[in-house]
């Protein structure tokens, strides 16, 4: 699979979100612990968009149109509405540049 540069390191706070997109696909990447992760920035439950209506909850996010919360570390649904998990994309930190499997 292609490995896309889509931000810098610095770029995210720790505990933070940044919108990105690779391959057409709009991402998320979260910085949690030092370690960068990265799922779709778009709900499976109602389609709304991560990044505009979320809140942190250590490695867990959730999006504020209907509550649905997803593990960052593997999309998994952690409390519906939503059934479906988010897809997540393998990330490498080179330097300071982070690259996202597409």
């Amino acid at each position: 699979m292609p490995r896309v540069k889509v931000a810098f390191f610095n770029e995210i706070a720790e505990g933070g979100l940044k919108k990105v997109e690779a391959g057409g696909e709009p991402i998320a990447l979260y910085k949690l612990g030092g370690q960068i992760y990265a799922t779709s920035n778009t709900c499976t439950h109602e389609g709304c968009i991560i990044d505009e209506n979320h809140q942190m909850h250590n490695d867990v996010v959730e999006c504020t149109c209907h509550g649905s919360q997803f593990d960052i570390k593997t999309g998994a649904v952690i409390l519906p509405p939503a059934i479906e998990p988010l897809k997540t994309y393998k990330t490498e930190v080179v330097g300071e540049e982070i690259y996202v499997e597409v």
